[in-house]
């Protein structure tokens, strides 16, 4: 289920975000799958910078995933994601 707008999707649809420890403490990172040593707690949004933006504002992915913050640059990171795999379809 995607953060952002609550919509099911199949996980193959959806992007991943995990948790990943840091100097500065606990922060979410997108994630790829649970078999790529990505495992433990997953946050899910849609691949739409709008989804994105709706869970950041919202704060669902800080509070689901138990962090104090996102990466720097994670918006980004997920922008060229996203591009990425409409350029594989």
């Amino acid at each position: 289920m995607c953060a952002g707008c609550g919509r099911r999707f199949a996980k193959a649809a959806l992007v991943r975000f995990t948790v990943r420890e840091t100097a500065e403490g606990r922060e979410l990172a997108l994630g790829g799958s649970s078999g790529d040593g990505w495992g433990g707690r997953g946050g899910y949004v849609c691949a739409s910078l709008d989804c994105y933006d709706r869970a950041f504002s919202r704060k669902t992915l800080v509070r689901r995933m138990k962090v104090s913050s996102e990466s720097k640059d994670l918006r980004e990171e997920f922008a060229r994601l996203i591009e990425a795999r409409q350029r594989q379809e």
